[in-house]
């Protein structure tokens, strides 16, 4: 068992020895800091002696660390200072250190004379201060235990809180992946379909096959390939060609695209469906019918594990400057947020007839990262 389980395992057995492991040392430190050793007032220092009355004693005292403990991390935690229920809280505290303080007395007042004359105990100090004693050994050292609970409950609590909150993001986002799978502009299949139609009329039917293969590619790597968390680099290029294929089939003359590579991509990952956003928000500027030429160029690199996608085309001086908040591409910024987190970079430059984009992703290695990648699916899968 890791440290990370035996502090978060909802097991009742880990609880108890979280507690036990987490008692006992306070013990240790109690027993050595305060009992070991004996003083009233300016006295001289006397140690105690380690026999069974000591320990007998440091026991009890002990029992009233923890029952104050407890009750101040199980009742006044939860129901005064997280509920800002300040005053409440006060009057608490005040009540517990009385209630410490009356305890202890008694202890040192009734309990420890009968231990001392039941097992022939001679005490270091003979004319002890028992208030003084019960305020040191109570008063004083019960907030160290109880302040020292409190922070672990918080801290315990905050970082829950933050597990939670990473898993709820990572569940809103594979939702907003599948539904980016549902989010096929409705034109281009439209148009994709219709093109592919007029080709097998006109009897050209190898190249209506061809599209109509690259159209099912496109389909079934959006529907059911793209499950996974990463996907090779090559794959989710292949499927940003295809789709410029079946547009420039569309748009016929009316569009001229460039596309370049460079560098090794069959050995990187990439999470699915980040490029192709960015190539349909831009057909909302390139087909544009006031533009006289519609243009697109298009380059992919790779260099030292860094993936670059640079994208060029033209655009009418009062197109659309930005994403929208519940459209593809600012789901698919926010994707790039979690997934590389401070391992992207995205700029955009506008200017009156020009859009250009550069996205710089570092990506993971398929071989190296092979185990860690099965573990982060494995998380995946389960949400």
């Amino acid at each position: 068992m890791n440290w990370y389980d035996f502090i978060f395992s909802e097991k009742k057995s880990d609880g108890v020895r979280r507690h036990l492991v987490f008692w006992l040392l306070w013990w240790m430190y109690f027993t050595i800091s305060f009992f070991h050793y004996e003083q009233s007032g300016l006295q001289k220092i006397e140690f105690e002696q380690w026999d069974v009355p000591f320990f007998i004693k440091s026991l009890l005292l002990l029992s009233v660390h923890v029952a104050a403990c407890y009750y101040f991390i199980n009742i006044s935690l939860p129901n005064y200072l997280l509920k800002a229920r300040y005053v409440a809280l006060t009057v608490q505290v005040l009540a517990l250190a009385f209630f410490i303080l009356i305890i202890s007395f008694l202890i040192h007042k009734a309990i420890v004379p009968i231990i001392n004359t039941s097992l022939n105990h001679r005490h270091a100090i003979v004319n002890q201060n028992i208030l003084w004693t019960s305020i040191t050994s109570g008063l004083l050292s019960a907030p160290k235990v109880i302040s020292a609970a409190a922070a672990i409950k918080l801290l315990k609590r905050w970082w829950l809180k933050q597990k939670e909150k990473e898993r709820l993001e990572k569940e809103k986002l594979i939702t907003e992946l599948k539904l980016l799978k549902t989010q096929i502009h409705p034109e281009f299949l439209f148009a994709s379909l219709n093109n592919i139609g007029l080709l097998v009329q006109k009897k050209y039917t190898d190249k209506a096959s061809i599209l109509l293969l690259k159209l099912a590619d496109i389909l079934s790597y959006m529907l059911y390939e793209s499950d996974s968390m990463f996907v090779p680099l090559e794959k989710e290029i292949k499927t940003v060609k295809g789709y410029l294929l079946l547009e420039k089939t569309s748009m016929g003359n009316r569009l001229e695209i460039d596309v370049g590579e460079k560098g090794k991509m069959n050995d990187q990952l990439i999470a699915p469906l980040i490029l192709l956003p960015f190539i349909e928000n831009s057909f909302s500027y390139i087909g544009n019918k006031k533009l006289e030429k519609n243009w697109i160029n298009l380059e992919f690199q790779i260099q030292d594990d860094v993936f670059t996608m640079k994208l060029i085309h033209g655009k009418t001086m009062d197109g659309a400057t930005g994403p929208s908040s519940d459209g593809a591409l600012f789901k698919t910024i926010k994707r790039l947020d979690y997934l590389y987190s401070g391992n992207y970079e995205l700029k955009t430059t506008i200017e009156p007839e020009i859009m250009m984009t550069s996205l710089k992703i570092k990506l993971h290695r398929a071989v190296e990262n092979e185990k860690s990648l099965y573990s982060e699916q494995l998380i995946y899968d389960a949400v």
